[in-house]
């Protein structure tokens, strides 16, 4: 089978704003909804989870949070020899108010990150965090964010990957996102330099600025430079989270000046101040978020509290 990427969950995870559930497969395609897979309580945990695996899936993942216990079986997955593309569940799980939530799964050598989205909101801020391992096979999650109601994605990694969704509302604050940036021009092809389009991001923004403007420059390794103002893009954008996406035309431009490498310089204007970041294309490329490159401004970024 072909082993995904992890996400940047968030990242994972932040491109299109969703978490990226559905990743390509080489085999064991599946279109996107075609097996939608949603959890359910257990009060007969070990004969409840075998019966209801669809055949060739992951052994469910085991939560916990006082007297409530859920088995929940993946909604979206690649493990063995197949895939399967499901829609996280509108009504997970409801794990009440617990401190903290622990995690059972019986297959060896396996991660988990979290990824916290606020329920019921249409654009939410996701906060992906990583899931502290406490024995071979259990795991604990704490509270993420500002203490509130969160509809909790584990992502699950190892021989396959998997997501399974609980909801959780959080009695305490825990560690709050830290703004990040990418920016993503141009591409390798075959060993040539191309540009498949341009997309700059900021997420966790401590707020949604009321104005936003930005300014790249590419330069080639011979000193030629094209210079251009990305478009800000439309649409259902959580808080703290900008996007530009274009125009295509200045990325076609920027990668006819090759050879490389090359030199991106961002300027971003957010409400009258000014932030300034410079990376390295190819070398600084985020891994698994490839063409992106991470970009770090000066002075920080505002972040929450």
């Amino acid at each position: 089978m072909t082993e995904r990427t992890p996400r940047v969950l968030a990242l994972i995870l932040v491109a299109a704003l969703a978490v990226g559930l559905a990743a390509c497969r080489t085999q064991g395609q599946l279109k996107p909804g075609s097996d939608e897979i949603g959890p359910r309580p257990s009060e007969s945990p070990a004969e409840e989870g075998e019966a209801g695996q669809p055949p060739g899936a992951p052994p469910p993942v085991i939560v916990r949070a006082g007297d409530k216990r859920f088995e929940l079986t993946a909604w979206t997955y690649c493990f063995g020899n197949g895939c399967a593309d499901g829609s996280r569940p509108e009504n997970p799980p409801d794990l009440g108010s617990a401190p903290r939530i622990e995690v059972e799964f019986p297959l060896e050598g396996w991660t988990f990150e979290a990824e916290f989205a606020p329920a019921d909101d249409d654009c939410p801020r996701r906060q992906v965090v990583a899931v502290e391992q406490t024995g071979d096979h259990t795991f604990v999650v704490e509270p993420a964010g500002f203490a509130a109601t969160y509809d909790v994605t584990l992502f699950g990694r190892g021989d396959g990957d998997l997501f399974v969704t609980f909801r959780w509302t959080t009695p305490t604050n825990g560690p709050m996102p830290i703004p990040h940036a990418r920016l993503a021009i141009l591409a390798d092809h075959d060993g040539a330099v191309d540009s498949y389009g341009v997309e700059l991001e900021l997420a966790d923004l401590a707020a949604t600025p009321e104005s936003a403007t930005a300014e790249i420059t590419v330069t080639a390794a011979n000193g030629k430079s094209v210079t251009f103002a990305p478009v800000q893009a439309p649409g259902c954008m959580a808080e703290g989270t900008l996007y530009w996406d274009g125009p295509d035309q200045p990325g076609l431009d920027a990668a006819a000046l090759a050879p490389g490498p090359f030199i991106y310089d961002v300027v971003i204007t957010l409400d009258g101040v000014e932030y300034t970041a410079t990376a390295d294309w190819p070398d600084d490329e985020i891994e698994g978020n490839e063409p992106s490159v991470a970009l770090s401004f000066t002075p920080r970024l505002p972040s929450l509290p």
